[in-house]
């Protein structure tokens, strides 16, 4: 059961809930700068033309090439030059120069000129020209292709391929972008290791420059390849070693056959060795509402505890307390089952120690009244203000407050009990929801009620009379009744404030 998780963030692909349990931040997400724009994507250069000359922009990996070797003459007709046709890796800032040529004159018995590449001064590939009546002038120089589709191509002669037509020689280069970093990326400190957080795709590669692995360096030390877990939303978690109580700087960067991406980093992140976990952990629970105690651990210099929530794979804080002679905390929670509670301690350096916590809780909701209850002050409401009358099957925002910060609310409608479905009340302890009045409701006056807790734990009930109609003749005598609301495939649709998202901050009261 984790308490605290990694930071993570949807970016449009999915929403994860995370664990607020501490008040340390012990790593800063670090975002990759983007790559300047560069002018063209492509070059190219025909015939006569002047050699084209460029650098390699940032952040490219590879280039696509096309080299088409002049037609030759060799005094029977013309002879087509070679073709090559390759994806090589290549190096940002060096300097590409690009030279065509021309075909032989018609009779001339001339050898056609060499399409050629040049890199950093250097002859990186040549497609020669077709043949003339002397002696050979020029050679090709083709490459091994990173890209297995298509293959590299190389042919002594174009004939038969989509370029037998070419009259004249032709180079064209075509940029491969490096793989995109990774996203959102989060460094924890762990014991004498770091947490990683991150999100990229879970999908397999398709394109030579698609991410297909992962790298990792701390500091200025290596690139190391690792591979992180990866969740179907795209989200990925690692650990990887580091010195304890030394500050680190970890960068990550993709990898795919065209080559690595740029890299991001996060901020500074110091691993260390926690504190020991407080002792004789007990949890009891009421109505929305868990008291947790504990005995400080011994040996060690506590300025505080950190308690905290889980359910499953999302949670909450429950109290920061800053006192460390306090050892036992009460706060409102959401009802559920299976619920862990843990605690730990903070230390003189404000760093959190590892957690006790006890498992398979169960935190009960609010009781269904037998009858309609006694009326609280206050009502529910809509979104307009008061409400008088309801169409059966019509779906209506209800809205109240004065219930306990993060506790559970069920809504019901009388005469016998039908439940509407529950809702959570935000911090400030009012709730908004979206639920259906049942369609089988009988006609006449009917009492919505809200129950639920109150910020010292008492039962509070809001209770308004309305007067259905559109629904069925008769009043039934049905008993309790659980009604789903169909309002996007669950339950209840909560609005505004309603579930636990995110960390929320509480002190310990």
């Amino acid at each position: 059961m984790r308490f605290t998780s990694p930071s993570r963030r949807a970016l449009g692909l999915m929403a994860v809930s995370t664990i607020g349990m501490s008040t340390a931040v012990l790593g800063v997400a670090g975002i990759a700068s983007a790559a300047p724009e560069s002018a063209p994507s492509s070059y190219e250069v025909y015939d006569d033309d002047a050699p084209v000359v460029f650098d390699i922009p940032a952040g490219v990996c590879a280039i696509d090439w096309e080299l088409v070797g002049a037609d030759g003459d060799d005094g029977d007709g013309s002879t087509d030059g070679d073709v090559v046709v390759t994806t090589t890796k290549v190096q940002a800032g060096d300097s590409v120069r690009l030279t065509a040529g021309s075909a032989a004159a018609g009779g001339s018995g001339a050898w056609g000129t060499a399409a050629e590449v040049e890199i950093e001064g250097d002859l990186y590939l040549a497609a020669a020209g077709g043949d003339g009546a002397t002696q050979n002038v020029n050679e090709s120089m083709a490459k091994p292709s990173i890209d297995p589709d298509p293959a590299s191509y190389y042919a002594d002669s174009a004939v038969g391929t989509d370029y037998e037509d070419y009259a004249s020689a032709s180079v064209y280069a075509s940029f491969v972008d490096c793989p995109y970093d990774v996203v959102q990326l989060n460094a924890y400190a762990g014991n004498g290791s770091i947490d990683l957080s991150f999100y990229t795709t879970a999908e397999a590669p398709v394109e030579i420059n698609d991410p297909s692995g992962y790298e990792y360096r701390i500091d200025g030390g290596s690139w190391t390849e690792f591979e992180p877990e990866i969740d179907s939303y795209g989200g990925a978690d690692a650990t990887v070693p580091a010195t304890n109580d030394v500050a680190h700087t970890v960068w990550v960067r993709t990898t795919s056959t065209a080559g690595p991406s740029a890299g991001v980093s996060t901020g500074p992140v110091t691993p260390y060795a926690p504190i020991a976990a407080p002792t004789n952990v007990t949890v009891t629970t009421t109505t929305s509402r868990v008291t947790i105690s504990w005995t400080a651990p011994a040996g060690v210099q506590v300025t505080g505890y950190d308690v905290g929530i889980g359910y499953g794979e999302s949670g909450d804080q429950g109290c920061a307390i800053t006192d460390p002679s306090v050892t036992t905390c009460t706060f409102f929670a959401r009802a559920a089952s299976g619920v862990s509670v843990g605690v730990r301690g903070i230390d003189a350096q404000g760093r959190a120690g590892l957690y006790a916590s006890q498992s398979g809780i169960t935190i009960p909701g609010p009781a269904t009244p037998a009858s309609v209850p006694t009326q609280d002050n206050g009502d529910i409401t809509g979104p307009a203000g008061p409400i008088s009358t309801l169409t059966a099957g019509q779906t209506i925002t209800l809205q109240g407050s004065g219930y306990a910060p993060n506790s559970t609310v069920q809504l019901l409608v009388y005469s016998s009990p039908v439940s509407l479905g529950t809702v959570v009340a935000d911090q400030n302890g009012n709730f908004s929801v979206e639920v259906t009045v049942p369609a089988n409701l009988a006609n006449g006056t009917h009492h919505l009620v809200a129950t639920g807790v109150d910020a010292q734990g008492n039962v509070r009930n809001l209770v308004i009379t309305v007067t259905v109609s559109g629904g069925v003749a008769t009043l039934a005598t049905t008993g309790f009744d659980a009604v789903p609301v169909a309002v996007g495939g669950a339950l209840v649709m909560l609005v505004g404030g309603g579930l636990l998202v995110g960390a929320r901050r509480r002190t310990n009261a």
